[in-house]
């Protein structure tokens, strides 16, 4: 009791204060709760092994100045006190309080400041209050209605799993899911209802929708056996959120890096993205992509590729850009052989992870070969399209982590064709985790498997074209997915194969791969065309759009 009495006057109490702040994801109740309950400040943050994100230096130096600061106005009056004790009565009794409340203080300082920064943004505040009030209904959905909840959670993989998944199940169940990635607060909900997400402040719509949700929770039936769901984060905490889903089936498809600047370790990234065994009554994890480090203790079933799992995938076949064949072997009970049109390692784990839900939830062996055959790639991931010069165009732009970028890598490998060509953008939100990744891809890039590389994004030229070239690729790098494509058009052969493959923001790898396309009208069927979107890279790219 004494040592954590002492730890309130540290000086590093402030980083312990803040510490404890991001472990509770900054909620200003629980971290109030945390400091008013906790014997030792400094024990309830080292318990946490974090490190203090960069977005939050500030707020340390507001306490560190702040508690400097009263300490020596309590000095101060004290002194006064001291040297004029007639004309300040009581000023030595108050200069004491001062000075030992200052960590109550700025505690409480801290929780005013998150309280004000939520009010300061009303769409966070919109959001937050739509998201429980429809949380509340799908409690009462669960309620009332029997049917199953698959949900899918991971750092890479997820909405084509996801697809997979509901294919799947599509042969033999009525399935309900949603071909994009509504996996965040507000939309997970939309998804069970049916519902398109509105404009935040389109109050007259969430009304209605509101009010239809209240209609189909008192329907007699519900017309679905199986929701599946995709469930994101972005920072800590944000998966334990969807607790109230209570899905039957938790799949989880890989912890690597993810959003690094808020996770900071992998560790983080993993104790999110296994937050979701704690609320789901079975959970399928890919020994393959999870440290096994990370699953000491847990209760799961196991998928990938490996034969120690209970479900996996063997005797992979690549038929180049027609897909795989393979053979499935789940648990102790069946075994086949299919052929899948998924490519590569990703696909073949896609494939086995849809293939353990079926099973787990008591669909016919028939049925599960039947709905893997009908499993089409989705928009952004592993799509094929045809390209001028006879040419064959991968599309997988829609996001990258040093896992996929490997796997479609390794597809072009597989596949003959006259001329080879990655079209690799950055890896954003990766922290300081960045410089790393890029050059493990750099390092997995092969001179005699791809005639050029062509680089888009800063991290990608800095950190991952130099290692390319150290394996003896040739190499161009581009700050512009525009300017890339031209310089791919001019070199391109014909019967080439091209693989794009990036991240969002500053990359917008797609539109490298538009360029190329034999109909441009297939650009519709790719990642990021809308309005919206479109804007964002006229707007970040203005220089280089003609």
């Amino acid at each position: 009791m004494l040592r954590g009495f002492l730890h309130l006057y540290s000086w590093r109490y402030a980083v312990w204060l803040i510490a404890v702040l991001q472990k509770v994801h900054y909620k200003p109740s629980a971290f109030l709760r945390v400091f008013w309950t906790s014997d030792d400040i400094a024990e309830s943050a080292k318990q946490q092994e974090l490190r203090l994100v960069s977005r939050n230096y500030g707020l340390l130096w507001l306490v560190r100045i702040g508690s400097a600061a009263e300490i020596l106005w309590a000095i101060f009056i004290g002194y006064q006190a001291i040297s004029s004790p007639s004309d300040s009565p009581g000023g030595l009794q108050f200069a004491l309080a001062v000075l030992f409340a200052f960590p109550i203080v700025w505690a409480h300082v801290v929780a005013l400041v998150m309280v004000s920064s939520y009010l300061a943004k009303p769409k966070y505040v919109g959001r937050r209050v739509l998201s429980r009030i429809f949380a509340v209904q799908v409690r009462r959905l669960r309620r009332k209605h029997h049917f199953k909840v698959v949900a899918i959670v991971g750092s890479v993989g997820k909405t084509s799993t996801k697809t997979a998944v509901a294919k799947a199940l599509g042969v033999s169940k009525r399935v309900l899911w949603q071909e994009g990635n509504y996996n965040v607060d507000l939309t997970v909900p939309l998804v069970l209802f049916g519902h398109e997400l509105p404009g935040l402040f389109n109050i007259p719509a969430w009304i209605r929708i509101w009010f239809k949700n209240r209609r189909i929770i008192a329907q007699k039936e519900f017309p679905y056996d199986v929701a599946v769901l995709e469930l994101g984060t972005d920072e800590p905490g944000q998966i334990a959120q969807f607790a109230y889903v209570k899905p039957d089936v938790v799949v989880v498809t890989a912890v690597s890096p993810e959003h690094m600047e808020f996770f900071q370790t992998l560790d983080a990234v993993a104790e999110e993205e296994l937050t979701a065994l704690s609320f789901a009554r079975k959970a399928l994890i890919n020994i393959d992509d999870v440290n096994a480090a990370y699953l000491k203790g847990k209760k799961f079933i196991s998928y990938g590729l490996t034969p120690k799992a209970t479900y996996h995938a063997s005797d992979l076949k690549e038929k180049g850009i027609k897909g795989q064949s393979l053979k499935l072997t789940l648990g102790k009970s069946h075994a086949f052989q299919a052929t899948i049109p998924m490519l590569g390692v990703q696909g073949a784990k896609m494939a086995v992870a849809a293939a353990a839900v079926a099973h787990v939830l008591d669909v016919e062996n028939a049925d599960i070969e039947k709905g893997l055959k009908s499993v089409e790639a989705f928009a952004g991931r592993m799509r094929i399209f045809k390209g001028i010069k006879e040419t064959t165009l991968i599309d997988d732009t829609y996001n990258a982590s040093p896992i996929a970028v490997n796997a479609a890598l390794d597809v072009v490998y597989a596949t003959k064709a006259p001329q080879r060509i990655a079209i690799l953008g950055s890896m954003n939100e990766l922290g300081d985790y960045s410089s790393a990744a890029h050059q493990e891809v750099g390092a997995h890039c092969r001179a005699d498997k791809l005639d050029l590389v062509v680089t888009i994004g800063h991290d990608a030229n800095t950190y991952l074209a130099p290692i390319a070239v150290e394996q003896g690729c040739t190499v161009k790098t581009f700050d512009s997915p525009y300017a890339a494509g031209l310089y791919v058009k001019k070199q391109l052969k014909k019967g080439a194969l091209v693989l794009a493959k990036g991240s969002q923001n500053r990359v917008f790898a797609e539109e490298s791969l538009k360029q190329l396309l034999l109909d441009k009208h297939d650009a519709v069927h790719m990642v990021r065309q809308s309005e919206y979107w479109l804007a964002v890279k006229q707007k970040q790219f203005s220089d280089f759009i003609a």
